[in-house]
């Protein structure tokens, strides 16, 4: 069974990505971005699992953590890009960040497989 997942592609979520594996594709809707992967994938790939990611906050990575994430993501693609780094204080923060957020995505993955099983 191929695994397709959907995202936002831009922040104003006017346009998404549909990846499977190596594949990709783009389109202004979410069903848009589907279809035009679909074309591309061998028959053997008929059969799909569709996972949506639309990175709202939930109980298990807030608003304020997105916000900071983001926040701090932007600071270290602009430090990167001129050559720099972080403060040792953000880095750290970022670095914890980015492990909630993992978490919280496995915390997502498990419920999903949960109510898929009962």
């Amino acid at each position: 069974m191929t695994t397709v997942v959907i995202l936002p592609e831009s922040p104003n979520g006017k346009r998404f990505k549909a990846v499977a594996g190596k594949e990709e594709s783009f389109g202004s809707t979410m069903g848009e971005a589907l279809d035009a992967l679909a074309e591309r994938l061998d028959e053997a790939d008929e059969n799909a699992e569709v996972l949506i990611q639309d990175f709202r906050p939930d109980e298990f990575f807030s608003e304020n953590q997105q916000r900071r994430l983001s926040f701090l993501m932007s600071k270290w693609r602009s430090a990167r890009d001129s050559g720099g780094d972080l403060p040792a204080v953000e880095r750290d923060e970022l670095e914890k960040l980015i492990e909630v957020e993992i978490d919280a995505s496995a915390k997502r993955s498990r419920r999903t497989a949960e109510q898929i099983s009962r």
